[in-house]
């Protein structure tokens, strides 16, 4: 149900790398299970954060429910960015949803 989705303007040379590392680090920083957790990247996108091209990303979070500490939270996300791509933390962007259960599908229902 956890499902992050990482976009960038950057090249990401490791995806698999990348997306283990996000998924164990979504697990850890949520509390749910890895089993649920989906992650996508959209790379070398047309990006453009305070009027520079610099490396930026935006994170779009969505599960159900959200952690308490989503200051804590931003900020595991962050450090994982800047470690994985080396994009500062100050041009990073992380959309959180809190979506409802009958919203969500999964396996042919709902959660």
């Amino acid at each position: 149900m956890p499902y992050l989705n990482i976009r960038t303007n950057q090249e990401v040379k490791d995806q698999a790398t990348l997306m283990k590392v996000a998924s164990q680090t979504v697990s850890r920083a949520s509390g749910k299970p890895e089993t649920y957790v989906m992650v996508t990247i959209d790379q070398k996108k047309p990006m453009l954060f305070g009027g520079s091209e610099a490396p930026a990303a935006i994170l779009d979070y969505r599960s159900l429910g959200l952690p308490g500490d989503r200051q804590g939270f931003s900020d595991t996300l962050c450090s994982m960015i800047n470690e994985q791509l080396g994009i500062d933390g100050g041009r990073i962007y992380i959309s959180m949803t809190d979506s409802e259960r009958q919203n969500w599908g999964w396996n042919h229902s709902t959660f």
